[in-house]
């Protein structure tokens, strides 16, 4: 079946297309974390204890974890609509579940099943967007991944807390208005053409594996206490950061609970786009120091009993939280080849939420015995080290985005091309011949450049030939 056999009467890149794949992760994430700031209300509502809360948030990343490598490229194999589709009506009935379940039971299952749909469409959108990318838009694609999560995480939590304060059935109301947009956006994504040929080996592939490419294992092994000290950040801050606002602060608006995320969240964004254009190892320092020093003057804040102090320097570390992550994206995503890339982006998934769930179902254990404030403060000494072991394990080159001849940031599509060929890799060359391309994809990068990422620079003569790069 040839790759643009669903809908062959339309054209498979569309700016529509690219935009409806950014909304659907923006709406995946923002589900995760709308319930944020209603887990004081559940908590008092069931009777439920710190650990029970802390439970119900990390049984999340579990559940993807599991699904990133059962079926992580399950797509790759059924197609990008049916799973797509698929993940997002999952996500819905999970949804509702935690809207409406009334059990600590109920909210556990709900949180799991929410894992599982977010990493079959996280999965699968991520692909989809880079194939329903227009030529004009290929160079963006890696920011729009890297962006669009935090800026749902920041939606999910600022809107839940609006609407905790302002309706009196506002976690209904919530999860029944998200559930709205996610069928919407589902419907929306099965109209689209496919992009992706079906390939025999869906069993097999769903055999878990994990392995890391032997080109990215140092590189990796260098950026990871950057991945950890990063998602362990945003672990502390979605599980515990209305019952700081709140038990530290004493605020009582659920709108500034949330708020502890959604500001996290808003820099974290802000920072990925206002620093994308970096040399990726100077993203990486810039936000290893921001996460430190945040994270310090948080903790500041939290023993001083000062608010806005802890507001303030939450925007710090937000920028922190998202510069390291995209950093250490871009210095070890062009260590490997195309073939090896879904494998390396299983591996760093799995290393991010571990540091997200892990650190935060402890904290809630050690909450229970030993005060939340005490907790805090060893928590945040924790990310405080990581960021200073990942400023001094940071890999000594990077590279940096430059304007290319046709006024389009040019090395990115570098990165670009490392989410793109998580599907397209595996698609036979038949299937591919059928895509649009750019006319023209120069890669314009400095001398500190890795010759594995200009390896796989597209030939300027044809959209076919390929260059090799110089070792």
């Amino acid at each position: 079946m040839p790759a643009t056999a669903f809908g062959a009467d339309r054209p498979a890149r569309s700016v529509a297309g690219f935009l409806l794949a950014v909304a659907a992760i923006a709406a995946v994430m923002a589900g995760s974390t709308a319930s944020s700031p209603f887990y004081p209300q559940i908590q008092d509502a069931l009777g439920l204890s710190v650990v029970h809360v802390t439970l119900i948030f990390a049984v999340y990343p579990a559940g993807l974890l599991v699904t990133l490598l059962v079926a992580g490229t399950l797509s790759d194999h059924l197609g990008r609509r049916p799973v797509a589709f698929a993940g997002l009506a999952l996500l819905a009935v999970s949804l509702g579940l935690f809207g409406w379940g009334g059990s600590f039971t109920a909210l556990l299952a709900a949180r799991i099943l929410q894992g599982v749909a977010t990493a079959l469409v996280m999965s699968t959108v991520s692909t989809y967007m880079a194939e329903l990318a227009p030529p004009a838009l290929v160079g963006h694609v890696a920011l729009a991944n890297s962006a669009g999560p935090t800026a749902g995480l920041a939606l999910g939590t600022m809107f839940g807390g609006v609407l905790l304060d302002a309706a009196r059935q506002a976690l209904a109301l919530t999860f029944g208005i998200l559930i709205a947009v996610i069928l919407a956006i589902a419907v929306l994504i099965w109209l689209l053409p496919e992009t992706a040929a079906g390939r025999p080996g869906v069993v097999r592939s769903l055999i878990p594996r994990l392995r890391v490419p032997v080109g990215a294992r140092s590189v990796l092994l260098r950026v990871a206490p950057a991945i950890i000290a990063s998602w362990g950040t945003g672990g502390l801050f979605i599980s515990l950061g209305a019952h700081i606002a709140r038990g530290v602060f004493g605020v009582h608006s659920h709108t500034l609970q949330g708020a502890t995320v959604g500001v996290l969240a808003v820099c974290a964004t802000v920072g990925i786009v206002g620093l994308w254009r970096l040399r990726a190892r100077t993203l990486l320092t810039a936000g290893a120091v921001a996460l430190a020093i945040g994270t310090l003057a948080s903790l500041l804040a939290v023993l001083v009993g000062s608010a806005p102090l802890y507001f303030s320097v939450t925007a710090v570390t937000g920028v922190g939280f998202g510069v390291s992550y995209a950093g250490a994206l871009r210095l070890v995503l062009p260590a490997v080849s195309d073939g090896e890339r879904a494998g390396l982006f299983s591996v760093i998934y799995v290393i991010a939420y571990l540091s997200f769930s892990v650190p935060a179902v402890v904290a809630g254990v050690f909450v229970s015995t030993v005060g939340l404030v005490p907790t805090v403060i060893g928590y945040g000494l924790l990310v405080s080290v990581l960021s200073g072991v990942a400023l001094i394990a940071r890999p000594s080159t990077g590279s940096r985005l430059s304007p290319g001849a046709d006024g389009g940031v040019s090395s990115t599509d570098a990165i670009d091309r490392t989410i793109r060929r998580r599907g397209a890799g595996f698609r036979s060359d038949a299937s591919c011949a059928g895509s649009e391309r750019p006319a023209r994809d120069p890669l314009a990068t400095d001398a500190s450049d890795t010759s594995r990422a200009s390896r796989h620079a597209p030939a300027r003569t044809g959209p076919t030939r390929t260059t090799p790069g110089r070792r």
